[in-house]
């Protein structure tokens, strides 16, 4: 049985051809709406394939994207040069980049310093500004996806790509994949206006220059609520820079800088500060951009008519915690120790709760019959799990067939590892299920039959690679899973927070999995609070603390009701 390189996908590897004449090098990342290999076109030029899997929305949206830029022609975009259909996904062609901004920040963080330097960074974020002002003034289009990973450095200049999110301005804002640490407000409240990217890019040039950012949230519930309503704190930037990076981050658009140009520029020449040493250049104004252009669709200063409010990406804000308690609370009465030497912080508290899971879980650890497992994210249906594993199967010399609510994977196997040469002996075999109703999908590997001492030690070796290609091949919300899961059944007792800070009767409930984030909880009644005190009274070194939660989600489960709470840190 071949071992698992895990830097290659389950479904590709070097060497493949999925376009006639581009052959696949190595792979560059994996993001939630697709997956990225550098490739080797005709000729011998180097390029980047982008590859977005079959039906659901994340086709459709890339799509409908790419229709909308097909026809964008500047230096500083990404270009794209080939889309087509196969076998049911999308595969787009594009020039290859030497790097991403993100990794020349990262380079700069290596070396000792804040950040990008400073006329560096406007030279880089000049180039990204005409571009995004382009497309929003000859085209009327919005990125709305400008972060440090969407932009591109070639050849000591920045090329804005990442197409997937692109909007025109009346279409309405995207439905999915929104960056919420990036994205402006009216975008979050469901509207984007042509200084939307504006507002991004401003972000960027803060983060990139200092290192740190304007808001402090930490997830992506906090930081939609400060883009909201927050005022950014602008005191790591230089004193100069404040006024224009604040201008930029306002929240209604019409307050902001009449182009991404502008503001760029603005920055670049406050205070009298060096903007690059001459190397910097704009167009002269909005209007020069939409000289000859026949396609513009919208004015720069279109506001769009806000979309129905199923369609909308919107905050959910928990209710305020009291100002009387912590995050960390004594639970007797639920108030705090002030000063008390040994009270643990939020993230001891976590660290201790997760390690308890963890243990509990037996996560890593074989279960007592030999088998182990993996949980993760899928929204493929049942019926098209087996199609999803073909790659998988090939790859190990396995079968695939469906089975009830996904699909089994098997492999005859012979005596002294020979496979399935001669009699079999046993078999390796490995179950997908998707739990109803939601995306969790369980993926459980064994053997069966009469293996000798030797071949089982083999074969058991083995069944963490097999679950890693399973998981490669069928796993479509992978990076939105910021921390591993941990399935244990824990006691919990909940406290609820009223909005107006009182504290509720107490009720009992079990974990169904806890991570580093929050925990799933099952309890006997619906949940009507946003924000609870939880207490895991089994576990040792947290017993008789609370740690405050948002209540993300609630909603019917088996016997009885599921909590999604979000642990506060």
């Amino acid at each position: 049985m071949p071992a698992i390189d895990p830097s290659v996908s389950a479904n590709r590897q070097a060497g493949d051809e999925p376009v006639p004449g581009y052959v696949l090098v190595e792979p560059l990342g994996r993001g939630g709406f697709g997956e990225v290999w550098k490739c080797v076109a005709p000729g011998g030029l180097h390029k980047a394939v982008k590859f977005v899997p079959g039906g659901g929305d994340q086709l459709r949206q890339e799509a409908a994207a790419f229709e909308r830029v097909r026809a964008l022609r500047h230096a500083f975009l990404l270009s794209l040069e080939r889309v087509e259909l196969i076998g049911g996904d999308l595969v787009m062609v594009m020039e290859l980049a030497d790097a991403q901004l993100q990794d020349r920040f990262d380079e700069c963080r290596r070396r000792g310093r804040c950040g990008i330097p400073r006329d560096e960074l406007l030279r880089y974020l000049a180039d990204a500004a005409e571009a995004l002002d382009v497309i929003a003034a000859r085209y009327g289009l919005q990125h709305l996806d400008v972060k440090p990973a969407n932009l591109f450095l070639i050849d000591g200049h920045v090329k804005v790509g990442d197409y997937g999110l692109v909007r025109a301005l009346g279409a309405g804002p995207t439905e999915a994949g929104l960056t919420p640490k990036y994205a402006a407000p009216e975008v979050l409240r469901g509207s984007a206006d042509a200084r939307s990217d504006q507002y991004s890019l401003a972000l960027v040039y803060y983060e990139l220059l200092t290192g740190a950012f304007p808001y402090p949230g930490r997830t992506a519930q906090q930081l939609m609520l400060q883009h909201v309503s927050s005022a950014p704190d602008l005191t790591a930037l230089p004193a100069t820079d404040r006024a224009a990076v604040g201008r930029a981050l306002a929240k209604e658009p019409a307050d902001r800088f009449p182009s991404c140009s502008d503001f760029v520029r603005a920055v670049a020449t406050a205070g009298g500060g060096n903007p690059g040493s001459g190397v910097l250049s704009f167009p002269t104004t909005v209007a020069d951009l939409q000289l000859g252009a026949e396609t513009r669709t919208a004015p720069v200063s279109t506001v769009v008519t806000p979309a129905p409010a199923e369609t909308r990406v919107a905050p959910r804000a928990p209710a305020a915690a009291p100002a009387d308690l912590p995050v960390v609370a004594f639970v007797p009465r639920l108030r705090p120790r002030p000063g008390r030497a040994g009270d643990l912080s939020a993230a001891e508290f976590i660290e201790a709760v997760v390690a308890a899971a963890r243990y509990e879980s037996g996560a890593g650890e074989p279960a007592a019959d030999g088998t182990r497992s993996c949980r993760f994210l899928c929204t493929t249906s049942a019926a098209v799990l087996p199609s999803k594993l073909a790659g998988v199967a090939r790859q190990f010399g396995m079968t695939v067939e469906e089975w009830e609510s996904g699909a089994v994977l098997r492999r005859p196997l012979g005596p002294s590892g020979r496979g399935s040469s001669g009699a079999a002996a046993g078999e390796l075999w490995v179950l997908v299920q998707r739990a109803a109703p939601g995306p969790e999908t369980v993926a459980t590997a064994g053997l069966a039959g009469e293996l000798t001492a030797a071949d089982q030690r083999t074969y058991l070796a083995a069944l963490p690679g097999v679950l890693a290609a399973v998981r490669g091949a069928v796993e479509t919300l992978r990076d939105r899973r910021a921390h591993p899961r941990y399935a244990v059944g824990l006691p919990v007792r909940l406290h609820p927070v009223g909005a107006d800070g009182s504290i509720g009767a107490a009720e009992d409930g079990v974990s169904e999995d806890v991570s580093a984030g929050g925990v799933r909880i099952l309890t006997r009644a619906a949940a009507t609070w946003r924000q609870v005190y939880l207490e895991f009274r089994s576990i040792e070194g947290v017993a008789g603390n609370a740690l405050l939660a948002a209540v993300v989600r609630s909603e019917p489960g088996s016997g009885g009701h599921r909590l999604a709470c979000r642990f506060m840190s």
